[in-house]
């Protein structure tokens, strides 16, 4: 058995913190909402009634869990889009109020103040790039084919092209996923990854992204990780990998909100 490499250099690592308060408790990313007011960066607690799977729930009960996250959050606008493991990043910049669905896509960006970005996620990685001279942002939905297939260079390529940005000014945070020690594969997934030896293995797709974050030209001091994993975790997160596929989604988010809006998101907690 063999374990595809680890991370080419340290990273800072955070564990994302709870927020009390209803209608969805959440885990935040208190670096990134200290560092830069008005960003929101985080993603939902576990729980039966808060389960944002597209294809688990009905499509009014999804929509009105979306949009009740989005209030929540201080946020008028909110975009999601059908997920299909793929490399397709969209622009949310001209969006309605409410609940926006582009299409198909695992990637979504935009430059707009009170519009927040949304992904899907129960052991993928939900990947958080900012740019914050720009005020400008993109969420990526990065599971084992996305991430062999390139959705972080698409995402950082689309998201620099849209908003004259480089990868030397971002900031990029990798959310709850499976640990390495948790995931094992077949040899199929990590000969996407570059590993010719022929056998099954480990695989840490938080490494992996970290490695591809910095071929692009991300600097190591503006990377971080969080320290949760889902299937270790799963009274705080739905795992797919834990639960043998019964597993509901979390919904990672991501946002920089108008100041005209109220704070929102509830109160920190253990």
């Amino acid at each position: 058995m063999t374990t595809v490499r680890a991370a080419p250099e340290a990273l800072a690592e955070e564990s994302e913190r709870r927020h009390r308060g209803g209608p969805f408790p959440q885990y935040r990313l208190q670096s990134w909402e200290g560092a830069f007011p008005g960003v929101i960066c985080g993603v939902t607690e576990a729980r039966e009634d808060a389960d944002f799977g597209a294809s688990g729930t009905s499509a009014w009960t999804f929509l009105e869990r979306v949009e009740s996250l989005s209030s929540q959050l201080g946020f008028s606008a909110a975009a999601w889009a059908r997920q299909v493991h793929g490399v397709e990043v969209r622009r949310a910049d001209d969006l309605p109020e409410g609940f926006t669905s582009p299409g198909e896509a695992d990637g979504l960006l935009t430059g707009r103040a009170g519009a927040l970005l949304v992904i899907t996620v129960a052991d993928c990685v939900p990947v958080y790039v900012l740019a914050p001279k720009r005020r400008a942002m993109a969420l990526l939905h990065a599971g084992w084919r996305g991430a062999s297939a390139g959705i972080l260079p698409r995402g950082v390529e689309a998201l620099c092209a849209a908003y004259g940005c480089q990868p030397r000014d971002l900031q990029v945070h990798f959310g709850p996923a499976i640990c390495g020690r948790c995931y094992e594969v077949g040899r199929e997934v990590l000969e996407s990854f570059g590993d010719a030896t022929g056998e099954a293995g480990r695989l840490d797709l938080r490494d992996e992204l970290l490695g591809q974050a910095l071929e692009l030209g991300v600097p190591g001091a503006q990377i971080s990780r969080s320290t949760w994993c889902t299937s270790c975790h799963r009274d705080r997160f739905h795992s797919h990998r834990g639960s043998q596929g019964a597993a509901g989604r979390m919904a990672a988010f991501l946002g920089w909100r108008d100041p005209a809006n109220g704070s929102g998101g509830g109160q920190a907690g253990g």
